[in-house]
């Protein structure tokens, strides 16, 4: 599977997407600092803007894209599974 591309809401602002293809996991925004470098800031996605939570400030997009995950699927005894979401086999 290949991870889908932000997508861009304005000049500074993308949308990221994981599972869900319709609601954001987060959202990045791009900021200026003192010295005039970007700063993007990745912010958990709530459809409450008060439950919205900055998880970390990068460089560059790329490694903020990078920064947001999927959700991995629980298994049938409510565990969470591998990456992949099969059901591991019991050794």
């Amino acid at each position: 599977m290949t991870r889908p591309h932000p997508i861009r809401l304005d000049h500074d602002t993308w949308l990221v997407m994981r599972n869900d293809p319709v609601i954001p996991k987060a959202v990045i925004e791009r900021r200026r600092d003192r010295g005039g470098a970007d700063a993007y800031f990745v912010i958990a996605w709530d459809i409450d803007p008060l439950k919205r939570v900055l998880m970390s400030v990068q460089p560059s997009l790329e490694r903020a894209d990078a920064l947001v995950r999927y959700d991995v699927p629980r298994t049938a005894s409510d565990r969470d599974g591998p990456p992949n979401g099969l059901k591991a086999t019991p050794r």
